[in-house]
């Protein structure tokens, strides 16, 4: 299984899509010990082969290097999502911790964009997060944006290979905040495509190199380990058969499916000491992982963590 550990909800940015300008937070979370044995808990009870830290943005959580090394000791993988504005004074600590793997989220190729989607103008802060992560040997790194009817997918691409980084575009999903005007903004992959064809960018499917989640093209003259552009199309084309992916909050909660809305609580039965039945219910929880009645959600995306 592959386990996203989101460690805080909370998040500097407030990217339309995701969380409203007045956002609120859960007023109490899981204690970072608490984190740390229901992570070790999730890895003892069904196999995991990769942990990916998320948030909210996790670089918010002052106990994120301690939850960074003890997913290096559960898992051979050890990797993380980041909106990258406060990343780049952290990389060393983190390579030192044990992160192995890096997304950054970036879904504007220059100012006035990431302004319009995120409400903030950290544009730079990001790009040199992105810039100190390659030089410190992060790789392949990744670049994850997410794709609206706004999006310029061509300025995107062309930083992808200004950076030398590994793009992948991700559907707008029907969940939280993007919830009311989602249709609107909602475009699908093969658009993108055509948007990139039209704008000089021919695309060349990369089978070979396709994740579970993400279909991979590359691009001419460029070899694929250097550059691609990926497509999570959770919507155009859902890849439930082939998805690993189990979430767990900072609340404490499990969750099968991004968009398992009501999630399993594991922490009440960490807090009564009732180990056996954390097991059992793990066991259970993952047993029943199976694809959602719906492909939308009422929640936030960053209460989950993507």
């Amino acid at each position: 299984m592959y386990l996203r550990v989101s460690v805080t909800d909370r998040c500097n940015l407030r990217c339309t899509y995701c969380l409203p300008e007045q956002a609120e937070f859960a007023p109490t979370r899981a204690l970072p010990q608490e984190l740390d044995r229901l992570m070790a808990a999730v890895c003892e009870t069904v196999p995991v082969h990769k942990i990916r830290i998320t948030g909210g943005e996790p670089t918010l959580s002052p106990s994120l290097l301690q939850h960074v090394r003890t997913a290096a000791w559960l898992a051979p993988t050890v990797g993380m999502t980041s909106n990258g504005v406060v990343l780049e004074r952290l990389l060393p600590e983190l390579r030192e911790a044990g992160l192995t793997r890096l997304n950054i989220s970036l879904d504007a190729a220059d100012e006035a964009g990431f302004q319009r989607s995120t409400r903030r103008d950290r544009f730079a802060a990001v790009l040199a997060s992105i810039r100190a992560a390659r030089a410190i040997g992060f790789t392949p790194l990744k670049v994850n944006a997410v794709a609206t009817v706004d999006t310029d997918p061509v300025a995107l691409v062309r930083l992808a290979i200004a950076e030398s980084v590994h793009l992948r575009f991700i559907e707008l999903m029907d969940i939280g905040e993007a919830h009311a005007d989602w249709a609107q903004r909602h475009i699908g992959s093969p658009e993108l495509r055509q948007r990139l064809q039209a704008g000089g960018l021919d695309l060349h499917e990369a089978p070979e190199h396709d994740d579970p989640t993400s279909r991979v093209w590359s691009l001419p003259g460029i070899a694929p380990a250097i550059c691609s552009v990926g497509f999570i199309t959770t919507v155009s084309d859902p890849f439930c058969a082939t998805c690993d992916r189990i979430r767990l909050t900072s609340l404490g909660r499990l969750h099968t499916c991004l968009f398992d809305e009501q999630g399993t609580d594991l922490l009440a039965l960490l807090r009564a000491d009732d180990l056996t039945g954390l097991t059992r219910t793990i066991r259970r929880a993952v047993g029943a992982k199976a694809p959602p009645a719906q492909f939308q959600r009422t929640g936030v995306m960053a209460a989950i963590g993507g």
